[in-house]
C-alpha cells in the first residue's frame, strides 16, 4: 500500500485493503501510517470485511430493503428472534433448538446463500421448515430494520448483483485491492471481492494519475 501511494498509482481512497479482524485492522492501518503519515486518514475502505459490509449496506440500504439507520444484531438478540419464529411455526425449541438454526443460518450466509437458493436438503432441515424458517427469519429482520453479521456479508452481494450501475461505480472506485490472508476467505467474502474485482472485457481503464502520498 505504501508503494502503491509513494508512486502515485492510487488516491489512498481508491485502495480496498481488507482483513478478518478489528485487531488486524487496527494494526494494518497502524503500519501504514508508519510509512505513508497521513495520507492513511484518507483510506476509508481499509477495515474488515464486516466493517465495509456495514458502509455498503448503509450507502445503499434501500436495495436491501432497509434503512440507512438499520441496527445489527448481536448474537444473543439473533437466537432470541429465532425463538420467536420457531414457536410461531409450533415447533418444539426444546427438540429444534434456536442456537442450532442460527448456526445454521450463519453458515448458509457465509456461503452467500439466501432462502431462495439453499440447498434442497437444507430447505428440509427442521422437520421440514428450514426454507420457510429462513426466510421468515429474514422477513422479520427487514420488518425490525435490522441486519445480522451474516447479512454484512450477504446483503453486499445481493446489492451487487441486482444493480449493476451500484458495482460498476466500485469497480472504477477501486483501483487496487488488498486482502490479508485471502486463503481465509468464506464464500460470500470471495463473491463479492471477486464481484468488485471484474472487469467488463471491453473495457480498457486508463492510467492511474493520482499524486504521490503526501501531496493530495
Amino acid at each position: 500500500i505504501a508503494h502503491i501511494l509513494a508512486t502515485g498509482k492510487a488516491w489512498p481512497s481508491q485502495i480496498l485493503a481488507v482483513t478478518f479482524t478489528n485487531k488486524a485492522a487496527r494494526e494494518m492501518k497502524s503500519r501504514i501510517g508508519v510509512l505513508v503519515g497521513e495520507a492513511v486518514e484518507g483510506m476509508p475502505w481499509l477495515g474488515t470485511f464486516h466493517s465495509i459490509g456495514v458502509k455498503i449496506v448503509r450507502r445503499h440500504a434501500e436495495m436491501a430493503g432497509l434503512r440507512s439507520d438499520f441496527t445489527i444484531l448481536d448474537p444473543d438478540d439473533q437466537i432470541r428472534l429465532i425463538r420467536q419464529i420457531i414457536e410461531a411455526e409450533n415447533l418444539d425449541e426444546k427438540r429444534w433448538p434456536a442456537r442450532q438454526f442460527a448456526q445454521m443460518i450463519d453458515g448458509w450466509k457465509n456461503k452467500g446463500l439466501d432462502p431462495e437458493t439453499i440447498a434442497e436438503g437444507d430447505s428440509r432441515a427442521f422437520a421440514g421448515k428450514g426454507r420457510a424458517l429462513y426466510a421468515a427469519y429474514q422477513a422479520r429482520l427487514k420488518t425490525l430494520n435490522a441486519a445480522d453479521f451474516g447479512d454484512l456479508l450477504l446483503h453486499p452481494i445481493r446489492i451487487f448483483r441486482e444493480n449493476p450501475d451500484v458495482l460498476a461505480d466500485y469497480q472504477r472506485r477501486f483501483r487496487h485491492i488488498l486482502v490479508d490472508e485471502y486463503q481465509d476467505t468464506n464464500t460470500a467474502q470471495y463473491l463479492w471481492l471477486r464481484l468488485i474485482a471484474q472487469r467488463p472485457a471491453q473495457r480498457s481503464e486508463p492510467k492511474a494519475r493520482a499524486p504521490r502520498a503526501g501531496k493530495q
